[in-house]
């Protein structure tokens, strides 16, 4: 009985603690922004706690697709967390090595088939994210370019090489997404080529301002890029038909 007491004692001063705190409370400081990051690292931090430090696992349980949009989040944004992490196994690659024979037929591929494949130029800083994004878009069967730099994507985009479609990052060095765009909608044979901004800026309405088809938050929507992509290819193919 009487430790019962004392712990219902206890408990009860600890409410009054709370509701004082509670009381003294100001919103002097505060950031929303902050608050919800702080939120998004402790469900994070748990789930890899409950899948002992598999990443794979704990995208899973926080519901992504694909373990590597939650790893752009804890590199991006939670950073703190890569101790929490159980560590990267390097994958053993070989400098040289000797092709092995196979009894399969070579199957070579017509210049037609070559044609037909989907190009995008993907400009992205984040070096992650650009590998998650080629690896995703690669296995739908389209070929992408990756660059890091806004002014060296222009140079690109001022030459002759062929793009189905481009991805801007609004922060990079160089030139900023926004202003690539203009620039790009601005060169002769890119006007119609439809460019998705893919960032984590706040800065859709100078995106949709400079000419984008479509504006995707990152990490967030980076499952939705494919499917987005599938979208536009088909508008501008009903456009031209």
């Amino acid at each position: 009985m009487i430790a019962c007491a004392e712990k219902l004692l206890d408990t009860v001063a600890l409410l009054e603690d709370e509701a004082q705190k509670s009381e003294d409370h100001t919103w002097e400081g505060f950031s929303f922004k902050q608050h919800v990051r702080n939120g998004e690292r402790a469900v994070i931090e748990r789930a890899l706690r409950d899948a002992g430090g598999s990443v794979t696992r704990a995208a899973r349980l926080l519901g992504f697709r694909h373990h590597q949009s939650l790893i752009s989040l804890i590199n991006s944004r939670h950073k703190e967390l890569l101790t929490t992490r159980s560590p990267v196994r390097k994958r053993r690659r070989h400098i040289f090595s000797e092709p092995r024979k196979s009894k399969k037929k070579l199957v070579t591929t017509s210049p037609r088939q070559t044609a037909s494949k989907i190009s995008i130029l993907h400009v992205e800083d984040n070096e992650s994210v650009a590998r998650l994004v080629a690896d995703t878009l690669a296995n739908q069967g389209m070929h992408v370019d990756s660059c890091m730099n806004g002014s060296t994507a222009l140079k690109i985009l001022k030459g002759d090489a062929h793009y189905d479609l481009i991805i801007v990052d609004n922060d990079l060095t160089g030139l900023k997404g926004v202003e690539l765009v203009l620039r790009t909608k601005s060169i002769a044979h890119r006007r119609r080529t439809p460019i998705i901004m893919l960032t984590g800026d706040n800065c859709e309405k100078e995106a949709w301002r400079a000419g984008v088809d479509a504006f995707l938050r990152k990490p967030e929507a980076l499952d939705e890029v494919s499917s987005t992509i599938t979208r536009l290819l088909e508008e501008q193919k009903e456009r031209k038909g």
